[in-house]
């Protein structure tokens, strides 16, 4: 039956049960009888039939607790399932039913214990169902095609508000370029604020990825007052007590940025941990797999520098003058001069080559005179005795050794006149041996000669001069082999302490004199000091003041040197360390009792004393806290902080004033520490030696003379006496014999001896002795 008809059908049954109950004519209990309905004949259409009632119990008792079907009329019963007559609904079945067809936008349609319809979950408002419908912009989870871009923002999470429209609140205009809403800043849009509105004085504003202001370039007025405040990073040299390890870097130099009071890390780096980073080439034997090859050369090693960039001075290219001696090659001397020995790549006929870079020389013993040598074996190049300015005739030979001639079989009738002769270094008016000039005219071996370069950068470099005579005068560069040149700045630099490699011979250096004292010096390489080289003669010379030679010595690990002083004797001491000079703080050294000493004599000079007056540039340092104990020969033997470390400041740098061997003076020769070795002393600019007579063995004479002899070489303390096989043996002369001190002189020729050079010993009695520092 249609729900309309069925609708129809309920209400007028209803009506009439109504009008029934009005007219007293509702049969109500368990009558089993017709009921008089008031009219003849008629039964009561609601009356219960005389049968029992289908739905009575038929105990009394039975079905008590059951629930009792709602009847609606004899013939519809809520709750079987079935929709019947009056009934909208039964249970889950609503007869096709919805919330729509019940007039109303959405929602559930129930159904009620009476078998009407629930329309409690029924609604006209389609917000909150999960779909978006029309008016809607999003509804719950469902966001529709919306993103805060297309709302006009830079990012963020677009969210559905409860009204099903879009909820902005956590989108971001950040990054557009204007301050919006709760930003306070937005690119280069501050809003009007700078550092000063900020409450800072200077500086510029920068702006975070979330659009903040970025307060750390800005800065006060007191910035560079050189006292770290609270608003600052660092002042001047207060960092704080960082470092760049406190940045992150593994070492460098930290400094402050002097116009914002803000770290300055360009001079911090990760180099020496072994891992290439940044604008690192290299880290220590991390060459990242590259070789000389990859770098563009053809051969040689790579390496690492101390700043992490590649050290390719050991890598070359093939060709003749690169100094690598090559296939095909047998020396390479690093340039392509002809005639210095090697040429082509090829020793030059009487040259023998060795080492790489070449070192070229002319080859001694060949029969062949090149180069600087005078002669060669039986090869005098036609001179003789005469031709050598030896008058009385004699046998001139040649120095196996040298090549230079040997004129000590000639007869020198000129020699001792005064005048230097052809043949003659030296003419000192007499024939006495052991004066420095010799009986024939010779520069004496054990004659004294102090050096030092003047009018350079420092104590390496500079014009040469020699004490003669008790002046320092300069030396003429009228050397023209290449080879002598050389050889002469070995000798030079060997005699200062340098022990470097390349060494370099300087032409017209300048600010000479018009009368040097040495002119054509020729020297083999292999001469103990200047003096012994092969030149003029003393006071002969063709040259001008510009003709000044000049010397570079070039420094090893640990070699020293004096700059910014008046002369090549005075300055303030550096010492190499890495590759470069150093400054050496004056802590401990100042009031060191052998550390000057040695430093000088490490240098060629005799003595030494500090000088307390040269400030160094900076407040850098390479060695701090140097103190020698008397037996090292060199300073970076003595004992001090690690190279580097030191808490010095600028005025704490070391002076020193060095001074040449005096008159009398006594030295320590050929031992293995600077306080132990021959005794010496000097005599005329000649160093002789000491006989042991009467001192052989210990006792109080030997004791009083080495109290002596130690005192007079610096040392405070005695030692002991080194005699016979314990002692080198020297060379002429024998300046002191027969020696007897008491032990309170303070020179050992104030001791009672038998005269300089008056004895009868041999160099087997030579004395020495071992100081006790």
């Amino acid at each position: 039956m249609p729900f309309s008809s069925r609708v129809l059908l309920l209400s007028t049954l209803a009506a009439l049960s109504l009008a029934a109950c009005a007219d007293g004519r509702t049969n109500v209990g368990n009558d089993s009888g017709p009921r008089d309905t008031g009219r003849p004949g008629e039964i009561d259409a609601f009356e219960p039939s005389a049968e029992p009632d289908a739905f009575e119990p038929s105990t009394p008792d039975a079905g008590r607790d059951a629930p009792m079907p709602i009847v609606i009329d004899a013939a519809t019963v809520c709750g079987n399932g079935t929709i019947e007559a009056s009934e909208e609904c039964e249970g889950s079945n609503l007869d096709g039913e919805t919330c729509v067809t019940q007039g109303y936008l959405d929602g559930v349609l129930g159904c009620n214990e009476d078998c009407t319809f629930d329309k409690s979950d029924c609604t006209d408002d389609l917000c909150g169902n999960g779909r978006i419908d029309a008016g809607e912009d999003c509804d719950g989870v469902a966001a529709g095609s919306g993103t805060c871009v297309s709302e006009g923002f830079v990012s963020g999470a677009l969210r559905c508000s409860a009204t099903c429209t879009y909820d902005t609140s956590e989108c971001s205009s950040c990054g557009n370029g204007r301050t919006d809403g709760t930003e306070e800043c937005d690119g280069a849009d501050f809003d009007g604020a700078t550092c000063a509105t900020r409450g800072f004085t200077g500086g510029s504003l920068t702006c975070s990825s979330s659009c903040a202001v970025v307060e750390s370039a800005c800065f006060d007025a007191s910035c560079g007052n050189g006292t770290r405040e609270p608003t600052e990073d660092c002042d001047g040299t207060d960092l704080g007590g960082r470092t760049c390890t406190s940045y992150g870097f593994f070492g460098g130099t930290l400094s402050c940025n002097a116009a914002s009071c803000t770290p300055n890390l360009a001079l911090c780096n990760n180099c020496g941990n072994g891992t290439i980073e940044g604008i690192e080439q290299c880290d220590g034997t991390n060459l990242g797999g590259a070789t000389c090859v990859s770098r563009g050369f053809t051969m040689g090693t790579l390496s690492c520098s101390t700043t992490c960039g590649f050290d390719t001075s050991a890598c070359a290219t093939a060709r003749c003058g690169n100094g690598m001696i090559e296939s095909g090659e047998t020396c390479d001397d690093g340039n392509p001069t002809n005639g210095d020995g090697c040429t082509g790549c090829m020793p030059d006929t009487g040259y023998a080559c060795t080492g790489m870079p070449s070192s070229c020389s002319p080859r001694c013993g060949d029969g062949m005179i090149v180069g600087a040598e005078q002669c060669d074996g039986a090869n005098l190049a036609g001179q003789t005795c005469v031709t050598q300015g030896f008058p009385g005739g004699g046998a001139l030979s040649c120095s196996p050794a040298t090549c230079r001639y040997v004129t000590t079989a000639c007869s020198a009738t000129n020699c001792g006149n005064g005048s230097i002769q052809t043949g003659e270094e030296c003419d000192d008016s007499n024939s006495v041996a052991n004066d420095g000039c010799s009986s024939t005219c010779q520069v004496e071996p054990g004659f004294y000669l102090p050096l030092r370069l003047r009018g350079g950068e420092g104590t390496n470099h500079g014009r040469l001069e020699v004490q003669f005579a008790g002046a320092w005068r300069d030396v003429c560069d009228d050397t023209y082999d290449l080879a002598a040149q050389q050889a002469m700045a070995n000798v030079v630099c060997r005699q200062l302490g340098f022990t470097g490699t390349g060494h370099q011979w300087i032409e017209a250096f300048g600010g000479g004199t018009d009368t040097p004292v040495m002119d054509d010096v020729y020297c083999t390489g292999t001469e103990s000091d200047l003096s012994q080289c092969a030149f003029s003669g003393w006071n002969v010379d063709n040259c001008s003041a510009i003709e000044a030679v000049g010397i570079r010595c070039m420094p090893a690990q640990g070699d020293i040197r004096l700059v910014a002083g008046p002369s090549g004797a005075e300055g303030r001491l550096q010492v190499y360390n890495a590759g470069a000079w150093g400054e050496v703080c004056d802590d401990i050294f100042d009031f060191s009792t052998y550390g000057p000493v040695t430093a000088c004599q490490q240098m060629g000079y005799g003595t030494g004393s500090f000088v307390g007056t040269y400030d160094a540039p900076s407040a850098v340092f390479a060695l701090d806290d140097v103190s020698c104990g008397g037996t090292e020969r060199r300073l970076e033997s003595c004992s001090h902080r690690a190279y580097g470390m030191h808490n010095c400041v600028a005025s704490e740098g070391a002076g020193l004033r060095c001074a040449p061997y005096a008159e009398g003076a006594a030295r320590l020769v050929g031992g293995t520490t600077r306080n132990a070795g021959r005794i010496e002393v000097l005599h005329n600019d000649v160093w002789g030696t000491v006989c042991d007579d009467f001192m052989e063995s210990s006792g109080t004479r030997q004791t009083s003379f080495v109290n002596v002899a130690c005192r007079q070489a610096g040392f405070t303390a005695a030692g002991s006496a080194l005699v016979t096989t314990a002692v080198p043996d020297g060379i002429d002369p024998i300046w002191l014999d027969d020696v007897s001190c008491t032990g309170s002189e303070t020179t050992l020729p104030m001791c009672t001896n038998l005269g300089w050079g008056i004895h009868n010993c041999s160099h087997f009695e030579d004395i020495g002795a071992t100081c006790t520092p």
